[in-house]
């Protein structure tokens, strides 16, 4: 029986096409819905709460960026990878941001995109090569630019560690046993200990110093 389901939006055909075959071959993934709009999407999230939603960026009505937000909005336990040809920084960090778990490119080789969607399950946060390096080069460029950041405590490591898995602020609190309050308070002085502002570069930040492994 498959173990986890899957939804995939993307408006080009013959990709979509792809997509959904690479998905059959898994015997432990079941594809639930197709979409090629972000509406398409959205409706398809909603309606089917898979484990897996695969999506592009640039869809005809909108961003695949939107569907993503909706499963923090609707408090969905679904993980997003995006696959997509957006190779721009500030579109890779936009997605990561909104609570993507992998960005993957749409030219990669069938096996990575596959063993990326089996690491996501697993807990990693698989990227492209090409994604990768982009984003170490912009995080060595902000590293050369700022003093080295205040050292963060046992604490902090620990609620990063567990933000690089994917689980938000009120489950963290359940799980070290303390309040949201505490956590959230964690959180911002994490920011300002990294000189970040935001989870995606805390997470980059702490992974440049060793802090964390994915």
């Amino acid at each position: 029986m498959p173990k986890y389901t899957v939804i995939v939006v993307e408006d080009d055909l013959t990709i979509l096409a792809r997509f959904s075959a690479l998905i059959a071959a898994q015997e432990d993934l079941a594809l639930l819905a197709i979409a090629s709009t972000k509406q398409e999407g959205i409706n398809a999230l909603l309606l089917h709460k898979p484990d897996i939603l695969l999506t592009d960026i640039g869809l005809p009505d909108g961003s695949g960026i939107d569907i993503i937000k909706a499963i923090n909005r609707e408090k969905l336990d679904c993980e997003a990878m995006v696959i997509s040809g957006f190779q721009d920084e500030h579109i890779v960090f936009r997605a990561l941001e909104a609570g993507a778990k992998s960005y993957i490119l749409k030219h990669d080789d069938e096996v990575i995109i596959t063993d990326a969607i089996h690491s996501m399950m697993k807990g990693g946060a698989p990227m492209s090569p090409i994604i990768a390096r982009l984003m170490l080069q912009k995080f060595q460029s902000h590293s050369q630019n700022n003093a080295l950041p205040e050292a963060l405590t046992d604490r902090q490591v620990s609620i990063l560690k567990l933000i690089s898995q994917g689980f938000s602020s009120r489950e963290i609190s359940e799980k070290l046993d303390i309040t949201y309050y505490t956590v959230t308070t964690h959180i911002k002085n994490i920011y300002t200990k990294l000189q970040v502002n935001s989870r995606t570069e805390a997470l980059h930040e702490a992974l440049k110093l060793g802090l964390i492994q994915l």
